[in-house]
This record gives structure tokens, sequence and C-alpha cells, in this order.
């Protein structure tokens, strides 16, 4: 543990002009406990400011260490134009690396990193925060090398609620939305409110199904391992 925190603190240490490396630290293990989640600025530790958070989030984003998912509207094109910045997601950059870190023992990761390292390969597969992490860098590795591939998400912020779709996408300049399972079961309450409030007719599922379609419901369902048919 210590030689690998000492090799991870050289490594931001080049920055230490720009920034205080243990902020970059500390920012890059609270995007990992968050995974999956809003971001909370407040929960990154050693008592920084919210500003100060903020450049170490915008430089880990350079870096390509971790990637912004943004919360739009989505209320039609382009999906940008009705960014809500209050409500924003950051994807870490590999599975793998993000349970390497989380082995080692975090401060409040203790339960986390118990229930991720101790299951089997499969159910490993199964890990909800691992997948949508690992759906959104297909969605990026699979986009367009001739533009900037920027993630959004939609989430009910009406009266409370917590509804939630992973992943919103423009597919022949129409709007689809994309939920993500990590699993071959599940509910989609938030996928089917937000086809009806946007009206929408068409959306898709990413899962460890087989390739099938909900023709009652205009749902396509893709496994995971072939989003790049997405």
């Amino acid at each position: 543990y210590e030689k690998y925190e000492f090799k991870r603190f050289i490594v931001f240490k080049k920055y230490d002009k720009k920034i205080d490396p243990k902020l970059l630290k500390y920012t890059m293990q609270s995007v990992i406990l968050q995974a999956g989640k809003k971001f909370v600025y407040s929960h990154v530790e050693g008592g920084f400011s919210i500003d100060d958070v903020k450049k170490a989030l915008e430089l880990l984003c350079e870096a390509g260490i971790i990637h912004l998912v943004q919360h739009t509207a989505a209320n039609g094109l382009p999906l940008g134009a009705e960014v809500n910045r209050k409500f924003r997601k950051y994807i870490f950059l590999d599975s793998g690396l993000m349970l390497r870190i989380l082995d080692m023992d975090l401060n409040g990761a203790k339960e986390l990193t118990e229930h991720i390292l101790t299951a089997t390969a499969s159910e490993l597969v199964n890990k909800g925060a691992l997948t949508e992490m690992v759906a959104g860098w297909e969605l990026i590795k699979n986009g367009s090398a001739r533009q900037k591939n920027d993630l959004f998400y939609w989430e009910n912020i009406d009266n409370g609620t917590t509804s939630e779709v992973d992943y919103i996408i423009i597919r022949n300049r129409k709007i689809v939305p994309i939920e993500v399972k990590s699993g071959t079961s599940g509910k989609m309450k938030s996928l089917r409110l937000f086809m009806q409030k946007k009206n929408i007719n068409y959306a898709i599922r990413c899962s460890l199904e087989n390739f099938a379609q909900l023709e009652s419901d205009r749902i396509d369902i893709v496994p995971l391992f072939a989003m790049s048919d997405i």
C-alpha cells in the first residue's frame, strides 16, 4: 500500500506548481467513491473549497483520468443547450484500476471494497456503478473521431423524485435514451417515464441479455459487449 501510495503521489507531484497534489488525489478518490452518483463536492477530503475541487476535476478531465457526464433536460437538440451544472457525474478511466484503488481500502470505502472484491467474476460484471462506467467509455470509444464525445444523462428533478436514465445520445438526429442494467433483469420505470415525458418513441436497454426487441415498449435490447453496434 505504501509503495503504491508513494508512486501515485509522485505522478501528481508534477502538477504541484498548478495545484496541490493532495487535492488531486482526494478528488480522484472521491470520484471513485461516488461512481454512478451525482458528484458532491463537499465529500472530497481535506477541507478544500468547492472552487479548488472544481479546478482539480477540470485537470483530471484534461488528463483523461476521468470523464464528465452532464445532466441534460433533453427537450431537443443540441443536448448541451440544456445542461444543468448543479447535476453532474464522473466516470473513472478504467474499471480494473478502479478496483485496484478500492483495494487500497480508502476512507469510507471499506464496505464497498469488500462487496466488490469478494464477488466472483460473473458477479463483478453485475456491479451497477462499474457497468455504467464501462458503458460510458464504450460510447466514447465508439463515437465519432472528428468531434468531442460528450456524455449526457437525465434525471427527473421535479418534486424531488429519483428517476434517472443513464445516458442520452443522439442517433440520426433524434434523442435516444439508454438504460444500462448490470444483469439480465430489472424494471425500466425511469426509461419509460422519460419516453412518456419527452414523447420519445424509441429507446435502448444495454444489459447482459442477448439481442432482443420489446415491440410493445419500442425498446431494443443490446448486450453490453455489443455497444459498438449502437
